[in-house]
């Protein structure tokens, strides 16, 4: 029972990040290699596909890369990117995904070296970008979601 419910409410936070980031373009600039994973208030986070490091396949184990780049308008309005215009890249980071099947935990290395416990019913805040992109990143790797 617990597993449905957790299941459940990872699709319902997944359903409203995707609402949140619905207009922003899903490829960023026509480039498949640029998947949206997270949109607010005028900015866009991409996965970049070309980017993805398998670190360890150790099932039920995994460490994944990827970097993540963060896109706004390139013409300096957030309007024209919310409603699909062109994006500009202003930035890239790396994340660093740690993967526990037994468990079903998903953890991000944090700036101290940490790694932090992903929690799929946490708030954008604690968990904004960093969990649709470890989503996207084990997607790509593996060919199907982890929560």
């Amino acid at each position: 029972m617990k597993k449905l419910c957790t299941v459940f409410f990872t699709l319902l936070l997944l359903a409203f990040a995707s609402v949140a980031s619905a207009n922003y373009p899903y490829y960023l600039n026509g480039n498949s290699d640029y998947v949206r994973v997270d949109g607010h208030m005028g900015t866009a986070w991409y996965v970049d596909k070309t980017s993805l490091v398998n670190q360890m396949y150790a099932p039920p184990y995994y460490k994944l890369a990827i970097n993540v780049v963060t896109a706004k308008s390139a013409v300096g309005d957030e309007n024209d990117f919310y409603n699909g215009g062109e994006g500009e890249i202003v930035g890239v980071k790396t994340y660093y995904f740690y993967y526990n099947m037994d468990s079903d935990r998903m953890c991000v290395l944090d700036n101290n070296g940490d790694w932090r416990y992903l929690d799929p019913q946490g708030s954008w805040a604690a968990t904004g970008v960093a969990l649709p992109a470890g989503q996207m990143a084990f997607e790509l790797a593996y060919g199907r979601s982890f929560y």
